[in-house]
């Protein structure tokens, strides 16, 4: 199996990159915001951490920066019928720390954002994932947990055109720093006009 690829990036296209490796072109399944970020590094090297899976109709690769992704890709495959392409969707929307913060404080809402997880899928993360994840499972950064505004947030924010890929980072960020709803909301969208009209 292969765990690790050190290599040149050469290509990237939605959700997969294509990574030669002592001459050898390794087509890698990644995140979609991963491979939008690698779009700026084409032509230079790059160590991913893979993770092998081995299926009837071949073998696929899917890559990440970190290990902290890679173990979060294994825990959500690791709930039964729930496969790597919902995965990459989970990772393509949330970051590590909001998907967490999603299973312990049982936000169904947030998991929703995400393409092919309804209600019910939802509810089926958060009951099989949160003793793991609060209990069982480490990563190398403490897990994040705020309970106060979230679905607020992200009403808000989405009713104004945004998607959670350009807005769970900021508000990440600005929980950290115990700021209130109403100001998160505020200092989010000046990030983000600036952003958009930068």
């Amino acid at each position: 199996m292969i765990g690790r690829l050190k290599g040149i990036l050469l290509e990237t296209e939605d959700n997969k990159i294509l990574v030669d490796v002592v001459g050898v072109g390794y087509e890698v399944l990644v995140p979609e915001r991963l491979a939008h970020k690698l779009q700026s590094s084409i032509g230079k090297e790059l160590n991913l951490y893979i993770e092998t899976v081995v299926r009837e109709d071949g073998i696929f690769l899917y890559g990440f920066l970190n290990r902290e992704d890679k173990q979060c890709f294994r825990l959500i495959t690791s709930v039964s019928g729930l496969g790597p392409k919902l995965a990459l969707a989970v990772l393509s929307v949330l970051n590590v720390a909001s998907f967490y913060q999603a299973i312990l404080l049982g936000e169904e809402k947030v998991l929703t954002q995400v393409s092919g997880i309804g209600k019910k899928t939802a509810q089926r993360l958060i009951l099989e994932l949160k003793d793991k994840v609060s209990t069982s499972y480490t990563t190398s950064k403490p897990v994040e947990v705020y309970s106060e505004g979230i679905d607020e947030v992200s009403a808000a924010l989405q009713s104004l055109g945004f998607t959670p890929q350009e807005y769970l980072d900021i508000v990440q960020e600005l929980r950290t720093e115990g700021i209130k709803t109403d100001e998160i909301i505020r200092l989010t969208l000046k990030r983000l006009g600036q952003g958009r009209f930068s």
